[in-house]
């Protein structure tokens, strides 16, 4: 069953389902989205919004433990993200005779899951994908979870922009030099540290997988990623055993290189449109 969160998810965050319009006797193309690891659907609906315009059906659930403040977390397995991109993919299977997927980050991991699973599957796009941890402390967090709930991202320096992102993606009229603000960001920005254990989890798992995908594989890098290492792109990439997969690196663009913020946004869109047109049947 599809996660029901028993916290409020703010609209913009909630799963989405774009339907797209087909000509008359051509095939149904349709695409399952992954976000990553504290995303939520808000992230790739502007892009979603731009390829169900062009023939091109579009999904996207929420995973378990998202779409609100990181703390929700907490106690919250991996195995369930799994089992959720199952479920996306069995509705997008619904909506379209060819499958193509794309993941954010840690939903490359899931993406790559299904991908190695199910080879009818056309092709995958991943958007800064997830190989390591940003920061090479967090590794102890799977011993930690046991005697430390919680972690507060805000005290690490090389994790402060990355957090100031994801308040402000939540809340983008917060002002952060605000004192009152300032005091909230502790509870606004902690994370369990069973959640992160779980993160690492998934990056471990994705490992095994880099090296079995034959499916034409697009990759997108931002050369200015405070959450996936620029060094990482180029491992995946050669451990892909496809012949058909490509590289593409914006040297000033972050994390989320498919927001319409980042000016790269155009480019990132018609170049995915361009994949699926390529390695679709139908098209």
């Amino acid at each position: 069953m599809p996660f029901t969160p028993t916290y409020p998810v703010p609209e913009e965050r909630k799963p989405y389902t774009l339907i797209a319009d087909q000509n008359e006797g051509n095939g149904r193309i349709g695409c399952l989205m992954l976000h990553g690891f504290m995303g939520s659907p808000y992230s790739s609906r502007p892009m979603a919004d731009y390829l169900v315009t062009q023939g091109i059906t579009m999904h996207c659930h929420l995973l378990s433990g998202h779409g609100h403040w990181p703390d929700k977390l907490y106690k919250v397995p991996h195995q369930r993200w799994l089992e959720e991109a199952e479920e996306g993919l069995a509705r997008i299977r619904e909506l379209a005779d060819e499958v193509f997927l794309i993941g954010h980050s840690m939903g490359t991991v899931m993406g790559a899951h299904l991908a190695t699973k199910y080879k009818d599957i056309r092709g995958m796009v991943m958007l800064t994908p997830l190989y390591d941890i940003p920061d090479k402390r967090l590794s102890v967090m799977p011993f930690l979870r046991y005697v430390m709930p919680w972690f507060y991202p805000h005290m690490l320096p090389s994790m402060h922009d990355l957090m100031k992102q994801r308040v402000l993606d939540f809340d983008p009229t917060l002002d952060l030099d605000d004192p009152a603000v300032q005091a909230q960001i502790p509870k606004m920005t902690r994370v369990p540290t069973s959640g992160l254990a779980e993160m690492i989890k998934m990056v471990k798992y994705g490992r095994q997988f880099w090296s079995q995908l034959t499916l034409p594989v697009l990759i997108f890098q931002g050369g200015d990623d405070p959450a996936v290492p620029s060094e990482t792109m180029a491992k995946i990439y050669n451990l892909l055993p496809s012949k058909h997969k490509e590289l593409k690196t914006f040297p000033n663009a972050g994390h989320e290189l498919m927001r319409p913020f980042e000016p790269v946004h155009t480019q990132v869109w018609q170049l995915i449109r361009d994949f699926f047109r390529k390695y679709a049947h139908s098209a």
